[in-house]
């Protein structure tokens, strides 16, 4: 499907990149800070340090007459900006800045160095016999010598964070770090509904759009406890005893095992399925919700799986690797997916993983097997 010549993804992008900036900077408020988004600029923070951050979502390379950077400065330099109110002025950009661009290690330069890298940019641009009128508009207002001592202000306390992570990126980064109290599966949740939070109706007060350290602490506090308490703790195994290893034999699940040659993998195997079968019967058949949402692990499971045998199967080099291959393939499987859950467990035990893949084994109309096909199809 063409997009739309009216297409506004991009734009969406860069707006969401910008909420994400503000959420980060209210997980790292301290007692008695706060973060402002939009009433100074992009994402303010007030606090020991005050920052004022201009965020922007490009993939282009940062050049020397990059509008993004110009028409941060001139936004700067309009005497409604609260100057005096900052100590930090930051542009963060996912831009990155090449060696050979007058913008590269800006941070490390010192204040003379900065405004004489400025006025170069400046004086190479106005040279040209082809310039945009409304760059050369904006650097006019930047270099207005009534203004001289605001710009060297500016350009002083002016740092760029250049080639930051992308939207995905940083929002896994984001949950990653904060979300470490929450249980795996509702980190995304919680980042979500913290997102939520800041950019709700409710915490703009008459065009004061504010996130204190303390309001946003407690709905942390409150949405972890919310959280935790949904989310439900894996049933204890169910302790079987007395399973006969030699009463499994003729079961397809075996017989695929010794297909590859690898006896002793089998009784551990057989304890596994024997556990699973009785747990899913015990507990999760009781239950039409979890029984779906098991239905959806295992073929998630099963279509992981499939991807990895196709991959091992190109693989082959010789039919001697076959049995070897096949065996670190099994044992690879058994390790695999042990991030997945589902329902609201926090997390899979690995002999229910691995009994879910054994069950599937077992099924002769399932094609899951271990030995690894060498065809050039595969």
């Amino acid at each position: 499907m063409a997009k739309q010549p009216n297409n506004a993804t991009a734009t969406v992008k860069g707006i969401i990149y910008q909420f994400l900036v503000a959420l980060k900077k209210c997980f790292e408020l301290q007692e008695g800070e706060s973060v402002y988004i939009e009433t100074f600029g992009d994402v303010s923070v007030f606090g020991e340090e005050t920052e004022q951050i201009e965020t922007k979502f490009y993939k282009k390379d940062l050049t020397d007459m990059d509008i993004n950077v110009w028409k941060t400065l001139n936004n700067w330099m309009d005497d409604k900006f609260d100057l005096d109110s900052f100590n930090v002025l930051i542009l963060l950009t996912t831009q990155k800045i090449k060696p050979s661009s007058e913008w590269y290690q800006w941070n490390e330069k010192h204040i003379s160095q900065k405004l004489i890298t400025i006025n170069k940019m400046k004086n190479n641009y106005t040279k040209k016999q082809k310039n945009r009128k409304d760059i050369v508009a904006i650097i006019n207002r930047i270099f207005d010598n009534s203004k001289h001592e605001r710009l060297k202000t500016i350009v002083g306390n002016f740092f760029i964070d250049h080639n930051a992570l992308n939207d995905n990126d940083f929002y896994r980064k984001i949950r990653d770090e904060y979300a470490k109290g929450v249980p795996t599966i509702q980190k995304d949740k919680f980042i979500r509904t913290m997102l939520g939070f800041i950019i709700s109706p409710t915490t703009i007060n008459n065009n004061n759009w504010q996130i204190k350290y303390a309001t946003f602490s407690k709905e942390i506090e409150e949405l972890t406890k919310t959280l935790v308490e949904a989310t439900t703790v894996f049933p204890e195994k169910k302790l079987l005893k007395d399973i006969k290893t030699e009463e499994y034999n003729e079961h397809l699940f075996v017989e695929k095992i010794r297909e590859i040659q690898y006896e002793k993998v089998i009784p551990e195997a057989v304890t596994n399925y024997a556990q699973t079968q009785e747990l899913i019967f015990q507990e999760i058949a009781k239950s039409h919700i979890v029984s779906k949402s098991l239905e959806n692990y295992d073929e998630e499971i099963y279509q992981n799986y499939q991807i990895r045998y196709r991959r091992e199967c190109r693989n082959i080099d010789a039919q001697k690797d076959k049995i070897k291959k096949s065996k670190d393939f099994y044992d690879d499987s058994m390790l695999a997916d042990s991030d997945k859950t589902f329902h609201a467990y926090s997390s899979i035990p690995n002999y229910f993983r691995q009994g879910v893949l054994h069950i599937r084994a077992n099924n002769a109309d399932c094609d899951l097997k271990w030995l690894l096909d060498d065809e050039k199809d595969s």
